[in-house]
């Protein structure tokens, strides 16, 4: 079968109007990814540059070679946990060679056609490792929520646990009153249908740093001054002793870019009522991770709350994607000199919303409904995702999957029995 991306099919028939909707939806979206994108990155231990740079390069690729007209690829908070774990214990060179594993990974699994397996995985298996995830990560931002410490660790939840019960005299009180002040703007901005809330948030916290004097961590604090440079990490020396070590959160990113991106191709599909291929998805993913572990290694993957916006705000293409991709960069040139004065407490606000809004807790509730057996899959890779290397918990995860998978399908195994009836 010919494929051919969505850029390409919908050059036939697109005009001035569709443009217009495009560059209005690729506007707005902008506004309120550039400030995740930053937040991403500075939670994950790299300079925010390399998150902007991802995001463009994410949306570039995937909108020109994609399957979808709106789905939008950018990073992920939902890599957050793994990718700060790396960077804490071994460096950003080691996270962008996990990021280039991860993506030839992706293109191998969609060249010997395991996308359809991928995304037969049973949702309490799904639901759990974005359960795990969303506590591993809402427990890092703890320490730099309170003002006590802006460091990343590898080891969040007892750290988090530690901070509360070791350091009470150390919160900041201007590092409060900053936290509740972006909780109550976030709350209040999104009233409204295309106010950047993100942005207004970290605005707002830099100017309260520069010109109020806030004393609170910054991203200054973290990176230093120098925050624009940029370097290619993969051009290091290869280490021969981190090879197991990439190769093993290779396989965990690649899996969570599958699942992130299917679900957002999911919802594109249910919005728009096009059909994709599960391969071909692997196939575009796989390269733009390649792409990104060469723009500063944060891992990229389809994200539904952004495809969820996109189509809101009325895109109709894949040129939004595109227009996206180019304004990610004006606003990165235009935006440069307040990166030194964001707070950390601002940017732990936006990773905790983000977190909040990824996780699906509708689904949480009704898993708590359903069979014990299904149930305790869920709360098995949830505590394994909490408790031990991501990669060992997808690893489990996805023979916990196996088996509920042959489990609730029994025909499979006897479909084949000798004096069987079928139906050719």
């Amino acid at each position: 079968m010919t494929w051919l991306p969505k850029s390409v099919v919908c050059l036939s028939y697109y005009d001035r109007f569709r443009f217009r909707s495009d560059a209005f939806a690729a506007l707005v979206l902008t506004l309120q990814t550039f400030p995740l994108a930053i937040a991403i990155a500075v939670a994950t231990g790299v300079p925010p540059i390399y998150g902007v740079l991802c995001a463009a390069i994410a949306g570039l690729l995937a909108s020109v070679f994609g399957d979808s007209k709106i789905r939008v690829t950018a990073p992920n908070v939902v890599f957050v946990a793994v990718a700060s774990s790396i960077v804490a214990r071994e460096g950003i060179l080691p996270l962008s060679l996990s990021t280039l594993s991860a993506g030839v990974l992706l293109v191998f699994f969609g060249a010997i056609g395991l996308g359809a397996g991928i995304r037969m995985l049973p949702r309490p298996v799904v639901v759990g490792f974005s359960t795990g995830i969303a506590v591993l990560v809402v427990s890092q931002q703890v320490p730099a929520l309170l003002g006590i410490d802006s460091q990343i660790v590898a080891d969040p939840v007892p750290r988090a646990a530690l901070t509360l019960i070791r350091y009470p005299g150390q919160i900041e009180p201007h590092a409060i009153i900053l936290v509740f002040s972006t909780l109550i703007l976030i709350m209040a901005c999104r009233r409204g249908r295309y106010i950047p809330t993100s942005l207004v948030a970290i605005t707002t916290g830099a100017l309260l740093v520069k010109f109020g004097h806030f004393p609170v961590h910054t991203i200054e604090s973290l990176f230093g001054s120098d925050l624009m440079s940029f370097r290619m990490h993969l051009a290091g020396a290869f280490r021969l002793d981190l090879l197991g070590s990439i190769l093993a959160q290779g396989f965990a990113i690649a899996v969570l870019v599958a699942t992130e991106s299917y679900q957002a191709m999911g919802l594109a599909a249910k919005l728009t009522g096009e059909r994709f291929n599960s391969n071909g998805e692997l196939f575009v993913q796989g390269g733009v991770n390649v792409a990104c572990a060469f723009a500063g290694g944060l891992p990229t993957s389809g994200v539904s709350s952004h495809t969820f916006d996109n189509a809101r705000l009325g895109a109709q293409t894949p040129i939004a994607g595109i227009l996206q991709a180019v304004f990610l960069v004006v606003s990165l040139l235009l935006m440069a000199p307040l990166f030194r004065f964001i707070p950390m407490p601002v940017i732990s606000v936006l990773i905790l919303s983000s977190v909040f809004s990824m996780t699906n807790w509708k689904e949480v509730l009704q898993l708590i409904q359903v069979p014990r057996i299904e149930a305790a899959a869920w709360v098995a890779t949830s505590l394994l995702t909490i408790a031990t290397d991501l990669p060992i918990a997808i690893a489990v995860g996805m023979l916990i999957g196996v088996f509920l998978y042959i489990r609730k399908k029994p025909a499979i195994l006897t479909k084949a029995a000798p004096g069987t009836s079928h139906n050719p």
